[in-house]
């Protein structure tokens, strides 16, 4: 089975300071590949918290893992030097690297800039590393295969983790995972509980599956509960995926309004017809 991990390093994620929005753009960005993120693990810029968390993931086996964050110039930027010490390897200028970061400044009308070690710090890759090209920022990313494992450390910046994710890593995921169909529907429900509504969720998940049911409860206004219910299938074969849909949607509706519950929206392709 496919398994896709992430690791996003950062003491502003742990403390508050910054909501980790690479997450969620890049499990959106996956459930439309037809996968997901199976396991994500936030840690503090400490080297010994990003080697313990890749040799983690690694123990599990998972077909990617993605570091995220702390590639840049300053001092608590230490992911690869912490990814390098979770692999046991030593730190080497890459000098890929070094030239994508002269080429980067150059674009921008720096090629007399000095390399500082600031600078330079940025092209120290752990040995084997492939550099991974930035096309919006300044640090380079870095791509190293572990036995059936592939790592990707991407900077933590958004504009440039998400052009480099769908540039460089999206395409090898897209690969791995292979050709799928993913069918999802919306539906949202007044005049039910969600304690009302768990059982029959957990009788169609039963009956089906592939599928991923997921109720939201959005309040209670004038004594009416409202919910709103995500319903997904993932398979080879999109008329496949899209009955089913239709069909864990139609039995939860049924057994909704037998409940005394209606349906005041319903959106996706695979709704239609229920």
């Amino acid at each position: 089975m496919f398994r896709f991990e992430m690791i996003a390093v950062g003491k502003e994620l742990l403390i508050g300071r910054t909501l980790n929005t690479n997450a969620q753009w890049v499990g959106r960005r996956l459930a439309g590949i037809g996968t997901m993120i199976h396991e994500l693990t936030t840690v503090d810029d400490q080297l010994g918290e990003i080697a313990s968390a890749l040799r983690g993931s690694l123990d599990r086996r998972p077909d990617f893992v993605v570091v995220c964050g702390g590639l840049g110039p300053t001092h608590d930027d230490m992911t690869l030097r912490g990814v390098a010490d979770g692999l046991g390897l030593r730190l080497k200028t890459s000098r890929i690297a070094l030239l994508m970061i002269r080429e980067h400044y150059s674009g921008r009308g720096l090629k007399g800039i000095e390399m500082t070690g600031s600078r330079r710090k940025m092209a120290l890759f752990p040995e084997g590393a492939t550099p991974v090209r930035n096309p919006k920022g300044t640090a380079p990313g870095a791509r190293i295969t572990r036995g059936t494992t592939v790592i990707f450390c991407l900077p933590g910046v958004p504009l440039e983790m998400r052009e480099m994710f769908a540039e460089s890593v999206e395409p090898a995921v897209r690969e791995s995972v292979g050709r799928v169909h993913r069918s999802s529907a919306t539906i949202r429900l007044e005049g039910i509980f969600e304690s009302t509504l768990a059982p029959i969720l957990a009788r169609e998940v039963g009956r089906h599956p592939r599928a991923y049911v997921k109720s939201h409860p959005r309040g209670v206004r004038e004594g009416v509960s409202r919910i709103e219910l995500d319903i997904a299938v993932t398979g080879p074969s999109k008329e496949n995926t899209e009955r089913e849909v239709r069909e864990v949607a139609s039995a939860i509706l049924r057994a909704a309004a037998a409940e005394g519950g209606t349906v005041k929206s319903a959106r996706g392709r695979a709704i239609r017809g229920v």
